[in-house]
């Protein structure tokens, strides 16, 4: 179910420092590259292991996703192919139901016990954590680690949550490329370009 190639890597390390990286991601965007590559540079982390949920708790009784599991999957792997630090884990859509982090953290905290391991976030997740399931439990497996700060640097955090040394606002939002897809518009720079074909290709979001 975990990537082998975590494992053999924690064998060889002394410490392994690994960061699990949740969300929708219909589509992945460049957002989300960006900001991963910037926690796995400035947090020092080994490696970073993308999962894409089958369904948010937050988002219970809402419209499904306009994208199928499969598509989302698809999409990731190609976004990542060949980022040999990245990787991809369908644990969640597995699962099935609500994705709940805690349940996620077990299963890696099981798998990889020595590791350290980070729940990687964007700012507007941070005023939800309290409300998150079994939020006590979930801290005391891992940290979580602010990607984009709104506000003051020297605003305080909860604790239990790290922000990026360098963090950096990247505005864009994966309900505006959807409404661009639907309209036929281009993708350019908002998306990596096999993800652009892929969309169009399919088509997605129409």
């Amino acid at each position: 179910m975990f990537c082998r190639q975590i494992a053999l890597l924690l064998k060889k390390a002394m410490s392994f420092r690994l960061g699990l990286y949740g969300g929708t991601f219909d589509p992945v965007h460049n957002g989300h590259l960006i900001g991963a590559r910037d926690a796995l540079e400035q947090c020092g982390l080994d490696a970073i292991v993308w999962i894409p949920c089958a369904r948010s708790p937050h988002k219970v009784g809402a419209a499904s996703a306009p994208a199928s599991d499969a598509d989302r999957l698809a999409m990731l792997r190609l976004a990542l192919r060949g980022e040999k630090r990245f990787w991809v884990s369908p644990i969640e859509l597995k699962r099935g139901g609500p994705s709940y982090a805690i349940e996620t953290a077990l299963e890696f905290r099981a798998a990889l016990p020595g590791a350290e391991l980070f729940w990687l976030i964007g700012a507007d997740q941070l005023p939800k954590l309290a409300t998150w399931h079994r939020a006590t439990e979930l801290k005391k497996l891992l940290t979580f680690l602010l990607l984009d700060r709104p506000g003051s640097k020297t605003s305080r955090l909860p604790k239990g949550v790290l922000a990026l040394p360098q963090p950096r606002w990247i505005d864009i939002a994966a309900t505006e490329i959807r409404t661009r897809a639907k309209r036929g518009e281009p993708l350019d720079f908002l998306v990596p370009p096999s993800v652009a074909t892929y969309i169009a290709k399919k088509p997605l979001y129409r």
